[in-house]
């Protein structure tokens, strides 16, 4: 989680003794950790049933049909094809249906928003009969049949824009899953699927289209054992806070689910993907695009896609920072004398602190402290003389006893008002579902509900921004209790839409405040369409370390899946946000060389934003170093340099400056897996970040071109063919490298000289 969770503030080493039975379960972690990582085990985090597989008879509906620029053939598989497309559109396994359906029961348990999920088949349909192809007048075309000689199943086939075939499937409702398949070459890689950091490709993985916590660690090993044992919360590479239907695949195809259930994309076959929809009735979207990029762009007319952040947010970094009124401005300061340009502060602890056994907490009561924050509108007005704008936080939950505390000093009882409304998520009893958060419990608004949408909306128009704040950070939503009754059904109903929910609220709170034009919220939690609901999506609560899994490493390939997804306003916590002090292993916590290297990772990202972590006392903290507020300055003047080239690239349309896997902006093969570690912004910038503690030089794979290296003016390149080459970059001066001739080379120019 992102609220903060710091521990009671010391400084150094944290000293323990490791007595025999501390030892024994050394030596077990340990084992059980090596078996972890030789058998790559995955967390028990979701087990599904496997699709049923059945055979395609076509049963004399053979033929072929035009639908729109489609060309629709089947006969022993169907075959769907366009003149603009790489390749084929849709095509199926032959033989093997390619629409089955089945009858299952899922299990749900929730470990503190880290959901494990369970399904069980009871019945399934395997073998799928065509019975007609009816080519309707206006222009779509039905095919129908039955399973197994039983279900009826339908599919419509419409073209309902430029590029873009939209499949209606429906099966009898006496089944409640239904699975589409698309044969896939042996080699052909898939990207996509929102924040996912198992891999560029995604091919031998199943996974699940869930919105949950995303756990700790995630798989890195002792870590993660030790983190389940202590708390069952260390997820793994299917969990995820942000995932997304969007996808595409090497042959730039792209099929995409569209609704609200909860889903699957099983990518472990060697010859199909399959779609897995918690429904009988399903909508797919499919591209016809010759290049990667076209085809997300396709997908964008429909999802959405978000507009560039505020100008001001260029300007500099947006520092998170806490602490009270007095420490604030000494940070502000210590900042400020390094030379660090500030675009903002984000003070997430404006609402006021807790102490719980887990740490120091937020109050979950959304107005201003004036206890933890003195003087607030003088500190606000203050700041914004020198250019800095204030941000602060918000999740879509209410504490009991933060809103009583708040009463008795004469401010507004947030809980006491949605209870007294019938706002907030009730048990199947009629009483208010208080969840355990930590160490004190909170209960969920119900966002089903319209008028408690509205006036949540309100309220973070009136105490949220009417604090004066220019934005703030829209916490948590991946969901309710999944067993909570709603105004509009269950939690496990709304999960896959909660998310989208929160963010339409946080919209209309802009537009309550006056803010809609330059106002700045961001989101961890999302689906498919956040990609267009949501102002901004940031990557999660990443571990401070160095992994793949979970740490920096991570944040590359997550951005790299979010652009694949569509969403192009994303953005990370430089220096990652989760600490972790266990009693077996060395703490997992940041030094000096984990921020620099994580600020320069982020350096093409739109919005440039630290964050102390949640046990800010044992992690390297720049607004506390004056050395290392002065490295961070640095790149932070590489960030603002970056603002023109952004500026031209917005003006291309939203999705023309996303961060991406360079082979989205060149599909040359050599890329594809070839540059895997590396980021693109726009055609021109391009950073191949060190993603390894010590190293000094990084290998790059330079897309055809000539590219500059900013600090020395070195070119590297061929402009035919893909060059690899071992670059120099020592601490704060990452491999980041500018076309040469282009109006980004201009704008990053000065830095060769320095």
């Amino acid at each position: 989680m992102t609220d903060n969770d710091a521990v009671p503030r010391r400084r150094g080493r944290i000293g323990r003794r490791v007595g025999l039975a501390a030892l024994a379960l050394v030596v077990a972690a340990a084992i059980l950790g090596t078996v972890f990582v030789i058998f790559r085990l995955p967390a028990p985090s979701t087990a599904l049933a496997d699709p049923p597989r059945g055979e395609l008879l076509a049963d004399g509906a053979e033929g072929e049909w035009q639908v729109g620029g489609f060309t629709v053939r089947l006969d022993t598989a169907l075959h769907i094809t366009h003149p603009d497309a790489a390749a084929a559109v849709w095509e199926t396994v032959p033989g093997e249906a390619f629409l089955n359906a089945a009858d299952a029961d899922a299990q749900f348990v929730d470990d503190l928003g880290l959901v494990r999920v369970s399904d069980h088949q009871t019945t399934a349909w395997a073998d799928q009969h065509v019975v007609s192809a009816t080519a309707d007048p206006d222009g779509s075309l039905l095919l129908s049949g039955t399973f197994d000689d039983d279900l009826i199943w339908e599919m419509r086939l419409t073209e309902r824009a430029p590029g873009r075939l939209d499949a209606a499937v429906s099966v009898d409702p006496a089944a409640n899953r239904l699975y589409l398949s698309a044969a896939l070459e042996a080699d052909e890689g898939v990207h996509g699927l929102g924040a996912q950091s198992a891999g560029w490709d995604l091919r031998g993985d199943r996974i699940p289209l869930i919105p949950r916590e995303q756990g700790i660690g995630r798989g890195e090993q002792p870590l993660s054992f030790l983190v389940d044992l202590a708390a069952s919360s260390a997820g793994g590479q299917d969990t995820t806070y942000l995932p997304s239907a969007v996808n595409v695949t090497d042959r730039a195809r792209s099929l995409v689910y569209r609704g609200d259930a909860i889903s699957s994309v099983d990518l472990r076959p060697d010859d199909r993907m399959i779609w897995e929809v918690w429904d009988d009735r399903a909508e797919f979207s499919l591209t016809a695009a010759a290049t990667p990029a076209e085809a997300v762009a396709i997908q964008s007319e429909w999802i959405g896609a978000a507009e560039p952040a505020p100008a001001w947010t260029s300007t500099g970094m947006i520092a998170g920072i806490q602490g009270g009124t007095e420490e604030v401005r000494a940070k502000v300061g210590t900042l400020q004398e390094a030379g660090v340009p500030l675009a903002a502060v984000w003070l997430q602890d404006w609402v006021g602190r807790r102490t719980t056994d887990f740490g120091e907490r937020l109050q979950w009561n959304w107005e201003l402290d004036e206890e933890q924050y003195p003087g607030w509108d003088e500190l606000v007005a203050d700041l914004e003389e020198q250019g800095i704008r204030v941000l602060t936080y918000v999740n879509p939950s209410l504490s009991v006893d933060s809103g009583a505390a708040a009463a008795e000093r004469g401010g507004r009882d947030l809980y006491a008002e949605a209870a007294a409304a019938g706002y907030l998520a009730r048990d199947e009893d009629g009483a208010v579902i208080d969840a355990d958060q930590h160490g004190f419990t909170a209960a969920t608004v119900d966002l089903s509900n319209p008028d408690a949408r509205e006036w949540f909306a309100q309220v973070i128009a009136d105490e949220v921004a009417g604090a004066g704040a220019s934005g703030w950070m829209a916490d948590f939503a991946e969901g309710p209790p999944l067993d909570a009754v709603l105004a509009g059904g269950s939690g496990a109903d709304w999960r896959v839409q909660w998310p989208v929910l929160w963010q339409q609220v946080n919209e209309r709170a802009l537009e309550l405040a006056g803010l809609t034009d330059d106002g700045f919220v961001w989101h961890r939690s999302g689906g498919t369409v956040s990609a267009g609901a949501a102002d901004a999506l940031w990557l999660g609560d990443q571990t401070q370390d160095w992994s793949r899994t979970d740490g920096l490493a991570s944040t590359v390939t997550l951005t790299q899946a979010l652009s694949a997804s569509g969403m192009a306003q994303v953005h990370g916590d430089i220096g990652g946000y989760t600490s972790v002090e266990l009693p077996v292993i060395p703490d997992v916590v940041r030094d000096d060389e984990l921020v620099l290297r994580w600020a320069e990772a982020s350096l093409l990202q739109p919005v440039f934003r630290t964050h102390e972590g949640n046990r800010p006392a044992f992690s390297s903290q720049p607004a506390e170093d004056a050395v290392l507020a002065a490295r961070l300055a640095d790149l932070t003047r590489v960030f603002v340099a970056l603002a023109p080239e952004r500026e031209r690239l917005a003006a291309q349309g939203p999705l023309a400056g996303a961060v991406q896997h360079p082979w989205m902006l060149d599909s040359t093969a050599d890329l594809n897996g070839g540059a895997d570690d590396e980021l693109q912004l726009g055609p021109d910038v391009l950073l191949a970040p060190v993603l390894t503690a010590g190293a000094n030089t990084v290998e790059v794979a330079f897309p055809p071109g000539r590219w500059q290296n900013i600090w020395t003016g070195e070119v590297f390149g061929d402009d035919s063919s893909v060059i690899r080459a071992n670059v120099d970059a020592q601490l704060g001066r990452p491999a980041l490298f500018v076309r040469a001739g282009t109006a980004a080379a201009n704008d990053l120019a000065g830095f060769a000289a320095d």
